[in-house]
């Protein structure tokens, strides 16, 4: 047998397992407990790509990275995974986020509520594209004046808060976009929400359909497999 050969048989293993998941129907389960089968699936998925993580970043060669097991998916994502919104910051989540910390008189805090302004005229139900809300990093460095809230600034990039929703959720077996997580978008989105208590704007809340999940595995195997190629690395030894 080749190295090529247990390339592909490793990466067609993982190519059915991950296909087996999106099989699973919830017809044997109670039905008020149903609405969790997107939850099961969204975590068996991130345990397929955080096990390909632990494939790259080995504990012999990435001693520190093997034991910081967000930072070693995060840093793996980012490389692998062809998520063009993942650097982006959440202007909703790190705007709440100045905003329970009583943050209100800052640059960024304004800067930030001027962007949700103009989206308060929004139906609650609606439907928004991270896309067509958030900015880079840098766009918001510029404006920051202490190194807290550049701390915040990174938190809420989207590679963290993929990792920080898939524990919430997994624990909690809810999710924040009730209903419209049912519909299944295919991106990433906001779901209109209720007034927040902490801020005079409507809530925005966070929402990373299943799809998202399956779009992010399928992109990291894919370079999975050229890094073994390119490595001459035998994934089973």
């Amino acid at each position: 047998m080749t190295i090529l050969y247990d390339i592909a048989r490793f990466c067609e293993a993982f190519e059915e397992q991950v296909s087996a998941i999106e099989y699973l129907e919830p017809e044997s389960i109670p039905e008020k407990d149903r609405g969790h089968i997107l939850l099961y699936k969204k975590s068996l998925v991130m345990s397929a790509i955080d096990t390909l993580a632990g494939f790259r970043f080995t504990k012999e060669n990435y001693k520190n990275l093997g034991l910081q097991k967000e930072k070693r998916f995060v840093r793996f994502i980012a490389e692998f995974s062809e998520w063009r919104s993942g650097p982006a910051i959440s202007v909703p989540y790190l705007y709440d986020q100045l905003a329970r910390r009583d943050l209100k008189e800052s640059e960024l805090y304004e800067a930030l509520h001027g962007k949700l302004l103009k989206q308060e005229g929004n139906i609650e139900g609606r439907i928004l594209h991270i896309e067509d809300v958030d900015v880079m990093a840098a766009e918001l460095f510029e404006i920051a004046k202490t190194e807290y809230e550049e701390q915040l600034i990174l938190k809420s990039q989207h590679y963290s808060l993929l990792y920080e929703y898939r524990n919430c959720k997994t624990n909690s077996l809810s999710e924040s976009g009730g209903m419209m997580e049912a519909f299944q978008y295919a991106r990433p989105n906001y779901y209109s929400y209720k007034q927040s208590e902490h801020h005079d704007l409507r809530q925005w809340q966070l929402s990373y359909p299943l799809a998202h999940f399956n779009s992010l595995f399928s992109s990291s195997l894919k370079n999975m497999k050229q890094y073994f190629i390119k490595a001459n690395i035998n994934p089973y030894e």
